[in-house]
Protein backbone atom coordinates (compact mmCIF):
# COMPACT_ATOMS: atom_id res chain seq x y z
CA UNK A 1 0.00 0.00 0.00
CA UNK A 2 2.99 2.45 0.74
CA UNK A 3 4.46 1.19 -2.31
CA UNK A 4 1.15 2.52 -4.46
CA UNK A 5 0.41 5.27 -2.36
CA UNK A 6 4.08 6.62 -3.18
CA UNK A 7 4.20 5.53 -6.35
CA UNK A 8 0.92 7.99 -7.18
CA UNK A 9 2.81 10.63 -5.29
CA UNK A 10 5.58 10.21 -8.09
CA UNK A 11 2.72 9.95 -10.93
CA UNK A 12 1.62 13.40 -9.60
CA UNK A 13 4.88 15.24 -9.14
CA UNK A 14 6.37 13.98 -12.80
CA UNK A 15 2.80 14.70 -14.76
CA UNK A 16 1.30 17.21 -13.68
CA UNK A 17 2.17 20.97 -11.75
CA UNK A 18 -0.29 19.94 -8.41
CA UNK A 19 2.40 20.40 -5.93
CA UNK A 20 3.37 17.31 -3.63
CA UNK A 21 6.00 18.51 -1.18
CA UNK A 22 7.79 15.03 -0.27
CA UNK A 23 10.69 13.44 -1.39
CA UNK A 24 9.96 9.96 -2.98
CA UNK A 25 12.42 7.22 -2.69
CA UNK A 26 13.03 5.72 -6.13
CA UNK A 27 12.68 2.01 -5.82
CA UNK A 28 11.30 -0.87 -8.45
CA UNK A 29 7.67 -0.95 -6.90
CA UNK A 30 7.29 2.79 -6.74
CA UNK A 31 8.22 2.83 -10.32
CA UNK A 32 5.45 -0.11 -10.82
CA UNK A 33 2.69 1.88 -9.33
CA UNK A 34 3.82 5.22 -10.63
CA UNK A 35 3.56 3.99 -14.37
CA UNK A 36 0.06 2.63 -13.12
CA UNK A 37 -1.73 5.21 -12.30
CA UNK A 38 -1.34 7.25 -15.53
CA UNK A 39 -4.68 6.68 -16.55
CA UNK A 40 -5.96 7.93 -12.77
CA UNK A 41 -3.81 10.91 -13.20
CA UNK A 42 -5.06 12.07 -16.62
CA UNK A 43 -8.61 11.26 -15.02
CA UNK A 44 -7.80 13.98 -12.28
CA UNK A 45 -6.91 16.60 -14.57
CA UNK A 46 -9.75 15.86 -16.66
CA UNK A 47 -11.47 16.23 -13.18
CA UNK A 48 -10.28 20.01 -12.69
CA UNK A 49 -11.15 20.94 -16.45
CA UNK A 50 -14.66 19.59 -15.74
CA UNK A 51 -14.98 20.93 -12.84
CA UNK A 52 -14.05 24.54 -14.34
CA UNK A 53 -16.35 24.11 -17.63
CA UNK A 54 -19.00 23.22 -15.43
CA UNK A 55 -18.72 26.61 -12.85
CA UNK A 56 -17.83 28.69 -16.13
CA UNK A 57 -20.98 27.19 -17.90
CA UNK A 58 -23.14 27.49 -14.90
CA UNK A 59 -22.17 31.06 -13.77
CA UNK A 60 -21.09 32.94 -16.15
CA UNK A 61 -21.80 34.03 -19.89
CA UNK A 62 -18.39 33.53 -21.08
CA UNK A 63 -18.24 32.96 -25.32
CA UNK A 64 -17.56 29.21 -26.78
CA UNK A 65 -14.27 30.70 -27.79
CA UNK A 66 -13.07 31.72 -24.57
CA UNK A 67 -14.48 28.10 -23.17
CA UNK A 68 -12.65 26.06 -25.85
CA UNK A 69 -9.36 28.32 -25.29
CA UNK A 70 -9.44 28.00 -21.89
CA UNK A 71 -9.75 24.00 -21.42
CA UNK A 72 -6.79 23.78 -24.00
CA UNK A 73 -4.22 25.94 -21.99
CA UNK A 74 -5.55 24.43 -18.76
CA UNK A 75 -4.40 21.12 -20.36
CA UNK A 76 -1.23 22.67 -21.30
CA UNK A 77 -0.46 23.85 -17.40
CA UNK A 78 -2.15 21.10 -15.76
CA UNK A 79 0.93 19.00 -17.37
CA UNK A 80 3.25 21.89 -16.67
CA UNK A 81 4.06 22.07 -20.04
CA UNK A 82 5.64 18.88 -19.78
CA UNK A 83 4.10 17.15 -23.18
CA UNK A 84 4.06 20.09 -25.15
CA UNK A 85 7.66 20.43 -24.83
CA UNK A 86 8.37 16.78 -25.85
CA UNK A 87 5.80 17.80 -28.87
CA UNK A 88 8.23 20.27 -29.65
CA UNK A 89 11.25 18.31 -29.63
CA UNK A 90 9.72 15.65 -31.50
CA UNK A 91 8.84 17.44 -34.01
CA UNK A 92 12.56 19.26 -34.46
CA UNK A 93 13.67 16.32 -34.68
CA UNK A 94 11.65 14.63 -37.15
CA UNK A 95 12.04 17.56 -39.24
CA UNK A 96 15.42 18.04 -39.55
CA UNK A 97 15.61 15.17 -42.05
CA UNK A 98 18.61 13.41 -40.48
CA UNK A 99 19.56 10.07 -39.31
CA UNK A 100 18.12 8.17 -36.46
CA UNK A 101 21.36 9.11 -34.02
CA UNK A 102 21.47 12.46 -35.16
CA UNK A 103 17.31 12.73 -34.33
CA UNK A 104 18.30 11.34 -30.74
CA UNK A 105 20.62 14.62 -30.60
CA UNK A 106 18.37 17.10 -31.62
CA UNK A 107 15.63 15.71 -29.06
CA UNK A 108 18.23 16.41 -26.43
CA UNK A 109 18.88 19.82 -27.35
CA UNK A 110 16.99 22.17 -25.07
CA UNK A 111 17.30 24.86 -27.80
CA UNK A 112 13.65 25.51 -29.87
CA UNK A 113 13.38 24.96 -33.65
CA UNK A 114 11.35 26.74 -36.41
CA UNK A 115 9.37 23.47 -37.05
CA UNK A 116 9.01 23.02 -32.98
CA UNK A 117 6.90 26.54 -33.31
CA UNK A 118 5.13 25.80 -36.49
CA UNK A 119 4.35 21.94 -34.94
CA UNK A 120 2.89 22.84 -31.54
CA UNK A 121 0.73 26.37 -32.95
CA UNK A 122 -0.75 24.10 -36.01
CA UNK A 123 -1.69 21.07 -33.08
CA UNK A 124 -3.24 23.52 -30.43
CA UNK A 125 -4.60 25.36 -33.22
CA UNK A 126 -6.41 22.56 -34.05
CA UNK A 127 -7.36 21.28 -31.14
CA UNK A 128 -9.03 24.77 -29.88
CA UNK A 129 -10.99 24.60 -33.42
CA UNK A 130 -12.31 20.91 -32.64
CA UNK A 131 -13.18 22.00 -28.36
CA UNK A 132 -14.47 25.29 -29.68
CA UNK A 133 -16.97 23.44 -32.67
CA UNK A 134 -17.66 20.71 -29.82
CA UNK A 135 -18.51 22.96 -27.30
CA UNK A 136 -20.72 24.89 -29.70
CA UNK A 137 -22.99 21.84 -30.30
CA UNK A 138 -22.97 20.61 -26.75
CA UNK A 139 -20.39 19.22 -24.65
CA UNK A 140 -20.40 16.40 -22.18
CA UNK A 141 -18.12 17.73 -19.46
CA UNK A 142 -17.35 13.86 -18.62
CA UNK A 143 -15.34 13.84 -21.99
CA UNK A 144 -13.09 16.09 -20.62
CA UNK A 145 -11.97 13.35 -18.34
CA UNK A 146 -12.14 10.54 -20.92
CA UNK A 147 -9.56 12.43 -23.47
CA UNK A 148 -6.77 12.19 -21.00
CA UNK A 149 -7.81 9.42 -19.00
CA UNK A 150 -7.21 7.67 -22.40
CA UNK A 151 -3.84 9.60 -23.48
CA UNK A 152 -2.25 9.53 -20.29
CA UNK A 153 -3.33 4.91 -20.49
CA UNK A 154 -1.87 5.01 -24.07
CA UNK A 155 1.18 6.96 -22.89
CA UNK A 156 1.86 3.64 -19.94
CA UNK A 157 1.23 1.35 -22.84
CA UNK A 158 3.74 3.14 -25.00
CA UNK A 159 6.44 3.10 -22.03
CA UNK A 160 6.44 -0.41 -21.07
CA UNK A 161 5.75 -2.27 -24.43
CA UNK A 162 7.96 0.12 -26.28
CA UNK A 163 12.00 -0.35 -27.51
CA UNK A 164 13.89 2.24 -26.02
CA UNK A 165 15.38 4.14 -28.29
CA UNK A 166 18.99 5.15 -26.33
CA UNK A 167 20.47 3.44 -22.68
CA UNK A 168 19.88 6.64 -20.90
CA UNK A 169 16.73 8.74 -20.22
CA UNK A 170 13.31 8.65 -18.08
CA UNK A 171 11.71 5.46 -20.80
CA UNK A 172 14.70 3.31 -19.32
CA UNK A 173 14.34 4.38 -15.90
CA UNK A 174 11.19 3.26 -15.79
CA UNK A 175 11.59 -0.04 -18.16
CA UNK A 176 14.49 -1.08 -15.87
CA UNK A 177 11.64 -2.07 -13.37
CA UNK A 178 8.32 -2.52 -15.27
CA UNK A 179 6.93 -5.19 -17.96
CA UNK A 180 3.67 -5.14 -19.95
CA UNK A 181 2.06 -6.32 -16.74
CA UNK A 182 2.01 -3.18 -15.22
CA UNK A 183 1.04 -1.69 -18.66
CA UNK A 184 -1.84 -4.21 -18.48
CA UNK A 185 -2.49 -3.13 -14.70
CA UNK A 186 -2.90 0.47 -16.20
CA UNK A 187 -5.46 -0.31 -18.63
CA UNK A 188 -7.34 -2.13 -16.42
CA UNK A 189 -7.98 1.25 -13.83
CA UNK A 190 -8.65 2.95 -16.95
CA UNK A 191 -11.30 0.44 -17.63
CA UNK A 192 -12.74 0.67 -14.07
CA UNK A 193 -12.45 4.78 -14.63
CA UNK A 194 -14.32 4.39 -18.06
CA UNK A 195 -16.89 2.54 -16.02
CA UNK A 196 -17.87 4.61 -13.59
CA UNK A 197 -17.94 7.35 -15.97
CA UNK A 198 -20.47 5.59 -17.94
CA UNK A 199 -22.56 4.97 -14.92
CA UNK A 200 -22.41 8.51 -14.47
CA UNK A 201 -23.58 9.06 -17.57
CA UNK A 202 -24.91 5.98 -20.13
CA UNK A 203 -24.52 8.46 -23.16
CA UNK A 204 -20.73 8.52 -22.49
CA UNK A 205 -20.99 4.54 -23.75
CA UNK A 206 -20.77 5.44 -27.65
CA UNK A 207 -18.22 8.33 -27.18
CA UNK A 208 -15.96 6.36 -24.84
CA UNK A 209 -15.91 3.07 -27.06
CA UNK A 210 -15.19 4.98 -30.45
CA UNK A 211 -12.19 7.15 -28.34
CA UNK A 212 -10.64 3.67 -26.82
CA UNK A 213 -10.48 1.91 -30.25
CA UNK A 214 -9.21 5.40 -31.39
CA UNK A 215 -6.58 5.64 -28.35
CA UNK A 216 -4.86 1.75 -29.36
CA UNK A 217 -4.97 2.70 -32.93
CA UNK A 218 -3.14 5.65 -32.28
CA UNK A 219 -1.10 3.95 -29.17
CA UNK A 220 -0.12 1.29 -32.36
CA UNK A 221 0.86 3.81 -35.15
CA UNK A 222 3.10 5.81 -32.50
CA UNK A 223 4.91 2.63 -31.95
CA UNK A 224 5.73 1.72 -35.30
CA UNK A 225 6.27 5.25 -35.88
CA UNK A 226 8.90 6.66 -33.00
CA UNK A 227 10.90 3.13 -33.39
CA UNK A 228 11.55 3.93 -37.04
CA UNK A 229 11.93 7.65 -36.79
CA UNK A 230 14.14 7.62 -33.75
CA UNK A 231 14.94 4.16 -32.76
CA UNK A 232 12.47 4.21 -30.22
CA UNK A 233 10.56 4.81 -27.54
CA UNK A 234 12.02 8.33 -25.08
CA UNK A 235 10.75 10.69 -22.32
CA UNK A 236 10.11 13.20 -25.53
CA UNK A 237 8.00 11.06 -27.47
CA UNK A 238 5.92 9.59 -24.81
CA UNK A 239 4.93 13.55 -23.70
CA UNK A 240 4.63 13.96 -27.93
CA UNK A 241 2.51 11.14 -27.99
CA UNK A 242 -0.06 12.71 -24.86
CA UNK A 243 -0.44 15.94 -26.97
CA UNK A 244 -1.22 13.82 -30.16
CA UNK A 245 -3.53 11.99 -28.86
CA UNK A 246 -5.95 13.79 -27.29
CA UNK A 247 -6.00 16.56 -30.27
CA UNK A 248 -6.57 12.93 -32.24
CA UNK A 249 -9.36 12.15 -29.51
CA UNK A 250 -11.13 15.75 -29.73
CA UNK A 251 -11.15 15.17 -33.59
CA UNK A 252 -12.80 12.30 -32.85
CA UNK A 253 -15.24 13.35 -30.62
CA UNK A 254 -15.93 16.60 -33.50
CA UNK A 255 -16.43 14.03 -36.50
CA UNK A 256 -19.01 12.26 -34.47
CA UNK A 257 -20.65 15.15 -33.62
CA UNK A 258 -20.68 16.53 -37.09
CA UNK A 259 -22.03 12.97 -38.16
CA UNK A 260 -24.72 13.07 -35.57
CA UNK A 261 -26.00 16.64 -36.41
CA UNK A 262 -25.47 16.39 -40.50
Amino acid sequence: MKAAWSGLLLSMQFLTVIPVRRQIDWNGDVARWSVRFFPLIGAIIGTVAAIMYDLFSAFSSFSPLFLALFLMWLSVWLAGGLHADGWMDVSDAFFSYRDIKRRQEIMSDSRVGAFAVLSIFCLLSFRLLFLLETIRTGLNALLLIVVPLLSRTGAAWLLVCGKPAKPTGMAVAFREYTSRMDGYVAMAISIVLLACICIMDASVIKNAGLLATGTIAAAWLARASFEKQFGGITGDTIGAFVEGAETWLWCLIWLLRSSAMG
